[in-house]
């Protein structure tokens, strides 16, 4: 058989299109937006070397940050502001629209890690899109017609202009326009911004408490991070370990007894976090002997906080929504998250139990234990979950808990010839029957 020649190899690469659709499928818009806010806080941990695990670690000593990120939209277009510092014209040449990170790229730290999130951003809300920075010498901008983009061979975005500049701050401003329709209309929406302010109030909180500022439509964003519950008597577990490069903080205790979300594990990368309240078997809720989550564990509080100055090594997820299960890094935390809050576990099993008697003495425990911001709890050296209840006597009071019919109780109260609540009739009904037997 004749072998046919062809003067090139077979052709491999994706279409513009398909590119762009498979790389926006799987993430939601406001997440997109929090690439884009990602982006600006990468830019000023490049240039002030921020580290808010120092803010955790150290508290209120740590010094404070001013930065600015500023996100305003309509309908028919979004921006997002910055005067985090900027990105040089060589960075934005070589590093920042690769579409991925090259393999030779140097460990960093940051939440830059994927090299995904801005594109993903972009190609998610609209068609026209721009991106203008500034350092202290130098600005550029690029301008990118989508519609035009998919139509050429070439990859790369040219410059509008990319030039030296005297003096000023550093700060970058994306902005984007012909939005898609759904967009359009989420933007449109009286309920995206309140979801939105929330959303980064819970996921950024360290650097709000650093003193970042990040405004929605002119509308602070604050920081959202539980409070955990201690007295002398109730403590919280806290444990740093250190595995390959990365740092892990373990907590774990009780929300306070006024606190009524259910609560669960809180999970942060660098600062930022990655998973909210889960009560999955991602944080190991009902695998390998631990319990699968119940409504007696609501008041389960747990934070685990990975630091490490290589990105790569952190266990998260490109879209930053969840964690990668099968990192090494992740299964050790998980092996101590298992070990170090069996404790906190029995607790709750004994506070709530569906066996015994309500015991007074872990309620009572329970409801004198006051807020404390993690942060007090991680600024400590390790400690284990300790509650010292107070050993029971005979003279504790011990609830009792009985349903009757309705019809009775008002026999009952006919017979007395006063009003009572079904408690007080419980109450009354067995005082008479001791004072008659038991004396």
């Amino acid at each position: 058989m004749d072998q046919i020649e062809y003067p090139q190899p077979a052709k491999a690469h994706p279409s513009k299109a398909f590119f762009i659709d498979m790389l926006t499928k799987d993430i939601g818009l406001s997440d997109c937006v929090l690439d884009l806010v990602d982006n600006s806080i990468h830019s000023l941990i490049t240039k002030t070397n921020l580290d808010v695990s120092e803010h955790l670690l150290a508290g209120t000593k740590a010094k404070k940050i001013n930065a600015l990120i500023d996100i305003a939209f309509t309908p028919s277009k979004v921006s997002v502001q910055d005067d985090c510092g900027g990105i040089s014209i060589d960075d934005a040449a070589e590093q920042i629209f690769l579409l991925g990170k090259p393999v030779e790229d140097r460990a960093h730290t940051g939440l830059g890690v994927f090299g995904v999130g801005m594109k993903r951003a972009f190609f998610k809300i609209g068609r026209q899109i721009s991106i203008a920075s500034h350092t202290i010498d130098e600005e550029w901008k690029i301008d990118i017609n989508v519609d035009d983009w998919e139509k050429i061979d070439e990859w790369n975005f040219p410059f509008t202009y990319a030039r030296k500049k005297k003096s000023g701050t550093g700060g970058t401003l994306v902005g984007v326009s012909k939005l898609y329709p759904t967009v359009s209309e989420h933007f449109a929406s009286k309920t995206f911004k309140k979801i939105l302010v929330e959303k980064i109030s819970r996921v950024y909180p360290l650097f709000l408490k650093a003193g970042l500022k990040i405004k929605v439509n002119d509308d602070d964003a604050t920081a959202d991070i539980p409070e955990l519950a201690e007295s002398k008597d109730l403590r919280t577990v806290r444990q740093l370990i250190k595995k390959d490069g990365v740092d892990i903080l373990i907590m774990a205790g009780l929300s306070p007894a006024g606190d009524r979300k259910p609560r669960g594990w809180y999970v942060f990368c660098n600062g930022r976090l990655v998973l909210d309240a889960d009560k999955t078997d991602r944080t190991a809720w009902g695998t390998d002997s631990y319990p699968a989550f119940h409504a007696k564990y609501n008041h389960f509080l747990g934070y685990v906080y990975f630091r490490s100055k290589d990105v790569r090594k952190l266990p998260w997820k490109t879209t930053k929504d969840g964690v990668d299960q099968e990192s090494p890094i992740y299964q050790a935390a998980l092996a101590e998250m298992r070990l170090l809050t069996r404790p906190v576990l029995s607790f709750l099993n004994d506070l709530y139990s569906d066996v015994k008697e309500q015991s007074e003495p872990e309620h009572a425990l329970f409801r004198g234990a006051m807020p404390i911001d993690p942060q007090k709890i991680a600024s400590r050296n390790n400690t284990v979950f300790e509650a010292k209840v107070r050993k029971e006597s005979d003279d504790d009071l011990v609830s009792i808990q009985y349903k009757r019919p309705k019809k009775k109780i008002k026999k009952i109260i006919e017979v007395l010839g006063k009003y009572m609540s079904a408690s007080r009739i419980g109450e009354h009904t067995f005082d008479w029957f001791y004072d008659r037997n038991c004396k």
